[in-house]
């Protein structure tokens, strides 16, 4: 197996750090959802930017060549564009339910804010993990 490019190390170590913030932040939102609040999310974002810093040194201290190439860039492009895919897809799925539960009361008004933060934030979190994969993916496939 070659050794991975500066590009693929980084990749990895935005997939280790989005899991290691969004699968937690997933299993706290399911058990405890009647007691979210905003703080609980500026705090998973703050952790995340935190770990991706700190991962992203690391990776560049201890990697020699940092060059990128025209397929570099088209890889980076395939996978922004997987991820706004499922974006504007998750989003107008998921704003749809909320909408529909709102209508059949099953939300309060009051609550419907930090639901719509949460689904929100959600998307983006799924939408991440899908570009970083997707460039992974890339990256894997032979020339």
């Amino acid at each position: 197996m070659p050794s991975l490019s500066y590009q693929e190390k980084s990749l990895y170590g935005e997939l280790v750090a989005d899991l290691a913030v969004f699968v937690p932040y997933f299993i706290i939102m399911h058990t405890h959802q009647a007691t979210l609040t905003v703080s609980f999310i500026a705090a998973s974002i703050t952790i995340l930017i935190a770990a991706q810093i700190f991962l992203q040194a690391v990776i560049a201290a201890f990697t020699r060549n940092r060059l990128k190439d025209e397929r570099d860039r088209l890889i980076r492009l395939r996978g922004y564009r997987a991820g706004y895919i499922t974006i504007v897809t998750i989003m107008l799925i998921l704003m749809s339910m909320l909408w529909v539960h709102s209508s059949l009361k099953q939300i309060t008004p009051a609550h419907m804010a930090l639901h719509f933060l949460t689904v929100f934030f959600a998307v983006l979190m799924l939408a991440e993990i899908v570009k970083t994969i997707t460039q992974l993916a890339a990256y894997r496939r032979p020339l």
